[in-house]
C-alpha cells in the first residue's frame, strides 16, 4: 500500500480508514501505562467520534486546535481525529509555561485548546492572555473523565470522554485534502522566537512513505514509541510512518533508559528511535546478559555515535539513520544495507527530495567541500511549506528556490553525505572554523566517558575557545589533563578543549537533545573557577 498511495490520496484520514477496512481486526495502538488497545476498525471509529465532539465544540476546518499533552493514546487520537475535520493540530511542549506557553498559543492562533488535566494548572494562568481560545477540551488520565481539573477553566471547559461519549461515530463527509494544512510543528529554536513550520497531510505522511522506501518497514513491524508525541519524531516519524504501513504502534509515557529493554522485549518492538544522547545513556548502563534478547531489527540512531558497531553487537540489532528537521522533512536516510565504509554518515536523499552542498554564494561545493546542505522537493507538498506569520524567515530560509538548512556537511565521491555541524554550533577558534560534533566523537571514545557535549565559550579577548562538559560512566574515573593528553593524541591541537567541567549528567530537553546553551552560560558566568587548561601550564604541540 505505502509505495502505491498516488499523492492526492495523502491524507490521514483516507489512509486510516483503508487500513481499517483491509485489517479491521489488527490492532494498531498499545498503551503501555493502561494496557488499553485499539483495532485499526477501533480507531477509526473512535477518531469519527472525536472529530463530530470537537465539531459540535465550534472545531471546523481550518481552526486551530492547541494539543497541551502527554503521550497518550488520546493525544494520538485527537490528532487522527482533527484531521479527519480539515483543523490544524498544534501539539506544544509540555514543559512550557507562562509567557513561552502563552507565546506558542497566541502565535498559532488557537482557538480550541486540548489539555490533559494534570496540565491544567499550568495553562489556567495564561488563558486570560488568550484572546482566541473559546473553549478548552479537557483530558482525563487513560480514557477516564476528568476529575476537577477543568473547575479552574470556568464555563469555557469541556470534558473529552463526556462528549466523545454522545458523539456520532459516522465517517467525516467533508474532509481534507492532502494540502490541507494538518499541524503548526514549532522549532526548539535557542535564539529568537520559536517558529512553527506549516506541515500539509502529504508532508506528514510523506514521513511514512519515506521512512518505507529507506528501511523498508512493513505490517509485520512494532514501532516502540517513547519520543514525545508533541515532537515530529514521535508522532510522524514513527506513529505516523507506522500507520502508513499498516504496522503496529506500543506507545509508552517517555523515555527511561532503566526500563528501556525491558518494554522493548515485553512488547516485542521490532524498531525505535534514539535521538540525542539517548543511545549514550543506554551505552553507559552496566552491560547485561541478555541486552540482545529482543526482537529489535531496525533501530534509527540520529546521529549515529563512535560506539556504533559495538552498540550493534551488544543489543543484537542494526542501526540506521535519518537526517531531517522540522522545518521541511525527513530527507536522507542511512540504509541497513549501506557499505560499512559509510557508516557514521547521513545516508542519501530520499526520491522525493532534491540536495546540495553549497558555499555562502549557494553555488554547489565540489565533492569533499565543505559547505551549506540546501534542500527542494521535487513534488509539492511534500515538504513544510514555511514558517506560520513569519514571511520574512521563510524568504530567508527560501533562498534562490532551495530551502537553507543551516547545517554544514560534505558530500563524497558516491553521493553520501557527512555532517560536519550547525553554522551555529560551529566554533570559531583564533581563525579556525572548530566542528564540535567532531570534538564530541573524540571525547565520546574514551572508555571513561559516558556522554560529552561541546560547546563555543566567549572569552573577554572577544574569542571563542572549545568548551566541553563531560559526564563520566558509573565506576570510572578520570581527570581534565588525562583527558586533554588523550585528546591531543587524537585531534588538531586547536580542537583539544580549552575548559573542561565534569558534571552529573547533560540538561536535556524531553526530545532528549543537549542544551548546550544552558552549559555554555554556565560556565561562562563562572569561567575562573572552571579548569582551565592554558591555566594548568598545558602547553600543546603544533
Amino acid at each position: 500500500m505505502p509505495e502505491t498511495i498516488p499523492l492526492r490520496e495523502l491524507t490521514l484520514s483516507h489512509v486510516l480508514s483503508q487500513h481499517a477496512a483491509r485489517r479491521p481486526d489488527k490492532v494498531f495502538l498499545t498503551e503501555l501505562a493502561s494496557g488499553r488497545q485499539w483495532t485499526f476498525s477501533q480507531l477509526d471509529t473512535w477518531t469519527n467520534q472525536i472529530a463530530h465532539a470537537l465539531h459540535s465544540l465550534g472545531v471546523d476546518a481550518g481552526t486551530h486546535v492547541g494539543l497541551l499533552l502527554e503521550n497518550s493514546a488520546e493525544h494520538i487520537a485527537v490528532f487522527l481525529g482533527l484531521g479527519k475535520l480539515a483543523a490544524v493540530s498544534v501539539p506544544v511542549n509540555t514543559a512550557a509555561r507562562g509567557d513561552l506557553l502563552a507565546y506558542y498559543l497566541e502565535h498559532a492562533d488557537v482557538e480550541l485548546v486540548v489539555v490533559d488535566e494534570d496540565l491544567v494548572a499550568r495553562l489556567a494562568p495564561v488563558l486570560p492572555l488568550l484572546k482566541r481560545v473559546r473553549r478548552v477540551v479537557t483530558v482525563g488520565r487513560f480514557g477516564q473523565p476528568c476529575r476537577d481539573g477543568g473547575e479552574q477553566l470556568g464555563q469555557a471547559s469541556a470534558d473529552l470522554a463526556s462528549c466523545v461519549a454522545n458523539a456520532s461515530a459516522a465517517p467525516v463527509k467533508q474532509g481534507p485534502k492532502f494540502s490541507s494544512l494538518v499541524m503548526l510543528a514549532y522549532t526548539s529554536g535557542t535564539t529568537g522566537p520559536s517558529k512553527a513550520s506549516m506541515v500539509s497531510h502529504a508532508c506528514a505522511l510523506s514521513y511514512g512513505t519515506g521512512g518505507v522506501e529507506a528501511h523498508g518497514y512493513n505490517a509485520d513491524d512494532v514501532f516502540y514509541v517513547c519520543l514525545p508525541l508533541f515532537h515530529v519524531n514521535a508522532l510522524l516519524t514513527s506513529t505516523i510512518t507506522a500507520l502508513v504501513c499498516g504496522a503496529c504502534v506500543v506507545l509508552a509515557q517517555r523515555f527511561s533508559a532503566s526500563r528501556f529493554f525491558d518494554e522493548i522485549r515485553a512488547c516485542k518492538a521490532t524498531t525505535t528511535n534514539l535521538l540525542g544522547a539517548m543511545s549514550s545513556f543506554l551505552w553507559a548502563r552496566q552491560p547485561q546478559a541478555d541486552d540482545a534478547d529482543n526482537a529489535l531489527r531496525l533501530v534509527s540512531v540520529s546521529p549515529m555515535p563512535s560506539f556504533t558497531q559495538a552498540f550493534e553487537r551488544r543489543f543484537g540489532l542494526r542501526a540506521v539513520s535519518n537526517y531531517g528537521l522540522s522545518d521541511f522533512g525527513t530527507v536522507t536516510s542511512l540504509r541497513a544495507d549501506a557499505p560499512e565504509s559509510k557508516r557514521g554518515s547521513m545516508g542519501v536523499p530520499r526520491s522525493y527530495f532534491e540536495l546540495r552542498v553549497v558555499d555562502d554564494d549557494d553555488l554547489e561545493c565540489p565533492v569533499g567541500e565543505v559547505g551549506e546542505i540546501v534542500l527542494r522537493s521535487k513534488q509539492p507538498w511534500r515538504a513544510a511549506t514555511g514558517y506560520y506569520k513569519m514571511a520574512q524567515a521563510t524568504a530567508d530560509a527560501n533562498r534562490n528556490q532551495w530551502f537553507h538548512t543551516g547545517d554544514r556537511a560534505r558530500r563524497d565521491e558516491d553521493g553520501y553525505l557527512w555532517f560536519v555541524d550547525r553554522k551555529k554550533d560551529c566554533i570559531r577558534r583564533r581563525g579556525e572554523n572548530i566542528s564540535s560534533f567532531e570534538v564530541e566523537q573524540i571525547v565520546a571514545r574514551h572508555p571513561a566517558v559516558g556522554a560529552v557535549a561541546v560547546f563555543p565559550v566567549s572569552t573577554p579577548q572577544q574569542d571563542e575557545e572549545v568548551g566541553a562538559a563531560v559526564v563520566l560512566r558509573d565506576g570510572h574515573a578520570l581527570g581534565e589533563r588525562e583527558l586533554v593528553e588523550y585528546c591531543a593524541a587524537r585531534m588538531s591541537y586547536f580542537m583539544v578543549p580549552r575548559y573542561l567541567r565534569f558534571v552529573s549528567e547533560l540538561p536535556t530537553t524531553v526530545n532528549q537533545k543537549v542544551e548546550k546553551f544552558r552549559l555554555r552560560e554556565s560556565m561562562e558566568a563562572a569561567l575562573d573557577e572552571v579548569w582551565d587548561r592554558e591555566r594548568a601550564g598545558i602547553l600543546l604541540a603544533r
